[in-house]
């Protein structure tokens, strides 16, 4: 009883810790390239919601409100909106529309909070998940750190409120799916439904999550001949489509019709990008078959990566053992788990080799790492404790000191986090070396943007001076001024690449065309490279002043 109270006291102080380091470093984070876009596209099914329920008075608020973005109604169709789901960007926008306030950081700011707080609860989900299926504290306690101290999903927490939160809500969704394997209570079923309806909207890619389920029901209903399982999938399918259409604006007119085309936008449109990857300029629409392998390798904490690799050989050897054994002359008979934990186990492995198999055979089209497929950190995780819960087996006898070895080797992952902060999402691990690690373009998304304006504001001690600032990057940088302080948008004036015009440049080493054969991105003579930050051997950005 003393133990049981030890260990429940841990996880608390933990999940408080957590919570609070949060809580303390959420406004710390940049501004990615996509948060003005979710800003914007919750403008917008906000205001399609009002249309759609003629509510006039409140679609004037919404329009009277996009004024202190300097934009109006004519922006609103926009395609690229079609793409994001309503989840996350339509409260917020309500909440902007309720709160009103011209301090436009406070926007971002309390965004970046609610991506974590979603994530955190990932977290607390995380723990019962693995506690229920390993029963023990410490395998359940290990993996959830190895969830949370991966540097990118650590970084991207903060404030990548499309690939977190779909991440997070197919945590929730998996919770309930291991809740039905065990007991198929409607309840279960209900927030199952649910949270998949929800993960699908965030991500197309989240289909798997109903079918799979539904696949393994399937073949527990012909292996027992037990009828009830097919109500079971019939009531997931119907509260499934329930929540799908409920939740979703877009498929409000014509469901059939627009989840469809979601499907071709989702694609198509949004996915025609250039970029460097491994020395090379490629397109987002013809990446080569070890771009998912080759970023999980260089962007994952060493330890995670053994761990996950020998626990990924290890389940696939059961399995591969049970699908031999299997008679052929008798009737069907699904042998591949005997218990509901092998069935979990089965269920993610299968999940996640289908999953990575589409993508690969399919060539969908991938960009900016694999933030995309960021939703494969968990089952990483869990195959990952699977193998510790062997090593645990094996060295039975020396249980004590296998603990201490392991969360040793958590170390680094926990310095990284604090050597990279508040840019764990560019991290890049040992694998690459200090020269070979500048042949991927790293960030992408932006996040250097904010502290680059803060750094050339710091350079100018006149704040009457109306200082310009160029951008040799691809990234649009004007919109970072939504996210910097009043004061501070009263001091700059962007001069896009209008070099010569400026007093700064700004280069994250981010550029459209390869910069081996194009020099639009080339910095003038007559400018001197002021600063630069370089983390761990990743070049984050450099600012060049005019010399006069």
């Amino acid at each position: 009883m003393e133990s049981k109270n030890i260990k429940k006291t841990i996880t608390y102080t933990f999940f408080l810790f957590y919570l609070l380091v949060g809580c303390l470093t959420f406004d710390d984070y940049g501004i990615n390239i996509e948060e003005h876009t979710q800003l914007f596209s919750g403008i917008y099914w906000l205001n399609y919601i009002f249309e759609f329920l003629r509510i006039d008075f409140l679609q004037d608020e919404v329009l009277q409100y996009l004024k202190k973005f300097d934009a109006d109604a004519s922006f609103l169709p926009n395609p690229s909106f079609y793409t994001y789901g309503p989840i996350f960007d339509v409260p917020t926008a309500l909440i902007d529309v309720i709160i009103n306030t011209q301090k436009t950081t406070i926007n971002f700011h309390y965004r970046h909070f609610l991506v974590f707080f979603i994530f955190f609860l990932s977290s607390i989900l995380v723990f019962k998940i693995l506690t229920k299926r390993f029963n023990n504290f410490f395998l359940s306690f290990f993996g959830t750190l190895l969830y949370i101290l991966s540097p990118r999903i650590y970084g991207d927490s903060f404030h990548n409120n499309k690939d977190i939160i779909f991440l997070s809500f197919v945590v929730f969704a998996i919770y309930f799916a291991f809740k039905i394997f065990e007991e198929k209570k409607i309840k279960n079923i209900l927030f199952f439904s649910l949270f998949a309806a929800i993960a699908t909207s965030t991500r197309i890619i989240g289909l798997f999550l109903p079918f799979s389920l539904i696949f393994f029901l399937f073949l527990t209903r012909l292996n027992d001949n037990s009828k009830s399982n097919l109500k079971y999938i019939l009531l997931i399918v119907f509260f499934y489509l329930f929540f799908l259409y409920i939740h979703w604006p877009y498929l409000w007119n014509s469901p059939i019709t627009n989840f469809i085309d979601f499907i071709y936008k989702t694609n198509v449109w949004i996915w025609k990008l250039g970029f460097i990857f491994n020395g090379e300029y490629i397109y987002s629409t013809s990446v080569p078959d070890s771009f998912i392998f080759i970023w999980i390798g260089i962007s994952t904490p060493i330890l995670n990566l053994f761990l996950f690799i020998f626990g990924f050989f290890y389940i696939g050897k059961r399995l591969l053992r049970r699908f031999l054994s299997i008679n052929p002359n008798k009737s069907f008979n699904c042998d591949f788990w005997r218990s509901v934990n092998e069935m979990k186990d089965t269920y993610l492995f299968f999940n996640m080799l289908v999953i990575i198999s589409l993508i690969i055979s399919l060539s969908a089209p991938l960009a900016n790492a694999w933030r995309h497929l960021y939703f494969l950190n968990f089952f990483m995780i869990y195959i990952s404790v699977y193998f510790v819960m062997i090593l645990s087996v094996v060295f039975k006898k020396h249980i004590k000191k296998l603990i201490i070895i392991l969360f040793f080797l958590l170390i680094p992952n926990i310095y990284k986090l604090i050597l990279f902060h508040p840019y764990q999402s560019l991290y890049l691990n040992e694998i690459l070396s200090n020269k070979n690690k500048n042949n991927f373009q790293i960030d992408r998304e932006g996040l250097t943007r904010l502290e680059s304006i803060y750094k050339i504001l710091s350079f100018e001690r006149d704040n009457n001076k109306i200082i310009k600032i160029a951008n040799a990057s691809y990234l649009p940088y004007y919109r970072i001024k939504d996210g910097i302080s009043e004061n501070g948008k009263a001091r700059i004036k962007f001069v896009g690449q209008e070099y010569q015009d400026a007093d700064y440049i700004y280069d994250n080493y981010v550029y459209e065309l390869d910069p081996n054969h194009n020099d639009k991105y080339d910095i003038p003579s007559n400018f001197k490279k002021v600063y630069e930050l370089e983390i761990n051997g990743v070049k984050m950005y450099k600012i060049h002043k005019k010399i006069k």
